[in-house]
């Protein structure tokens, strides 16, 4: 199948600001952009503007280093004749350590100091918690500019948020659902294991048809490796597909619980957006690249049957591992691909198509 969508999300994604049928929405706990900015002038007549997040995705936090975001921005402003030196902490006590800059700010100039305290993977809270973050600022002897306390939102790990609000516009946050993609989780690997009992040569190896192959011989290795995956969840973890209602969408705030791989395959079930996690984890794990489709209403997983081409796309559709065969789930995978195809939905961002290698190389990392 022809892959006809563009990358243009990549663009997006990179000034993307974090700032504060098929999933269940969580109500009335979608985040906000950003906290309010606060600005004093302190000793010195050092002026200080502060701006911090008000929630942050434990989902996605130890992503944001990579994607050059902040949780807390300073703008230290020095109105005198003299070069002044001034300190700049923060953290969110209890959840993470405490982030440290000193900075020399240029007489009659402007510094600007981000910072992204980092996180204690033990303290990721498994609800949604309210917490705070402190702050401070002075100057190189100890005298106190600014400091200040203001309140937090952490979401849990599982959480996913599509789109958060930026004033009056919405942001779209659906390509951080790249970090649910977990190849190195330890579960995944037990499941290749089990996969490559099904397949002919009782080994799975990812890209390895070589430059001889057609384009159909690349493809029916591939597909022959995906349906060993499909097989072992099928009858070894009796991967049971659970119906429950979709609300993505872009243009209004929506945080949803999302399944990471290990999680669905302890309890042998998903619904469409865990399974297609799931399947990328795997299909990523094995060296070849998934695709996560997201669609109104619904999920889905590809992948790329080359390893020098986004041209070539095979679907599967994960809602029924346990019921259909693996060639007539391909089948209802491909056709619901090229039905967003031949409706526009890909070209206008109604649906969209992320290819996780892509996400990869902008810094969206497994969150495992």
């Amino acid at each position: 199948m022809k892959c006809y969508t563009s990358i243009h999300l990549l663009v997006l994604i990179i000034i993307l600001i974090l700032s504060a049928g098929c999933m269940d929405i969580l109500p009335d706990s979608s985040p906000s952009s950003g906290g309010s900015s606060t600005a004093v002038t302190g000793a010195g007549g050092i002026r200080v503007e502060v701006s911090p997040m008000d929630a942050v995705l434990a989902s996605t936090y130890l992503q944001m280093s990579n994607l050059n975001m902040t949780v807390i921005e300073f703008d230290i402003t020095n109105p005198t004749d003299t070069p002044r030196t001034v300190i700049v902490e923060s953290e969110i006590p209890g959840y993470t350590e405490k982030a440290f800059n000193t900075v020399v700010v240029p007489a009659r100039g402007k510094t600007t100091v981000g910072q992204t305290p980092s996180l204690r993977p033990s303290a990721i809270p498994a609800e949604m918690t309210s917490a705070t973050l402190h702050y401070k600022v002075a100057l190189a002897d100890g005298t106190r500019i600014d400091e200040q306390t203001k309140p937090l939102k952490i979401y849990a790990k599982d959480t996913m948020v599509w789109a958060v609000k930026d004033g009056t516009e919405t942001n779209d946050m659906t390509p951080f659902i790249a970090a649910w993609v977990t190849p190195h989780a330890a579960e995944i690997d037990p499941l290749v294991r089990k996969a490559a009992e099904y397949h002919p040569d009782k080994s799975i190896n990812g890209y390895q048809c070589g430059a001889t192959c057609t384009n159909q011989e690349w493809a029916d290795d591939t597909n022959a490796q995906v349906k060993a995956i499909f097989m072992a969840l099928k009858n070894d973890y009796q991967l049971t597909y659970i119906n429950s209602p979709l609300a993505y969408g872009k243009e209004v705030e929506h945080s949803q619980r999302v399944r990471l791989p290990k999680d669905s395959l302890a309890s042998k079930s998903a619904n469409c957006i865990d399974g297609t996690v799931l399947y990328a984890s795997a299909i990523e794990s094995i060296g070849m690249n998934p695709h996560v489709i997201i669609l109104p209403t619904h999920a889905f997983v590809c992948y790329e049957t080359k390893d020098d081409s986004t041209g070539y796309l095979n679907c599967l559709e994960t809602t029924v591992t346990r019921t259909a065969t693996f060639e007539d789930a391909v089948a209802a995978g491909n056709q619901k691909y090229q039905e967003e195809i031949n409706n526009g939905n890909f070209k206008s961002g109604d649906s969209q198509d992320i290819s996780i290698s892509d996400m990869r190389k902008i810094g969206l990392l497994p969150m495992q």
